[in-house]
């Protein structure tokens, strides 16, 4: 019985370290592809900001700053104009 025992403890402790290499394997991966989509995520962010300048001749930066200022200066036509834009775009997915 004590053979037994100690049969099952051993496998026991293989199992649990399979399921530790597995998960340390799955987390490497999960981080290896959390480094690619933010590398992709900069790089995406960069080429807006730069097609956002070349067509408007402003930055992005430039933008947000006059957008938060006409937000605080004027919030309820903001948010109108939010309704108004979330309404049109209900009615043009159907």
């Amino acid at each position: 019985m004590a053979d037994t025992w100690k049969e099952a403890e051993k496998a026991a402790q293989r199992g649990v370290a399979a399921a530790q290499d597995e998960a340390a394997r799955v987390a490497a991966n999960a981080t290896k592809q959390l480094g690619d989509l933010s590398k992709k995520g900069q790089e995406f962010a960069r080429e807006a900001d730069q097609r956002i300048a070349e067509y408007t001749g402003r930055s992005s930066d430039a933008w947000i700053k006059e957008g938060s200022r006409f937000i605080k200066t004027r919030p309820w036509t903001a948010v109108a104009m939010v309704a108004v834009a979330a309404y049109l775009v209900g009615k043009l997915r159907g």
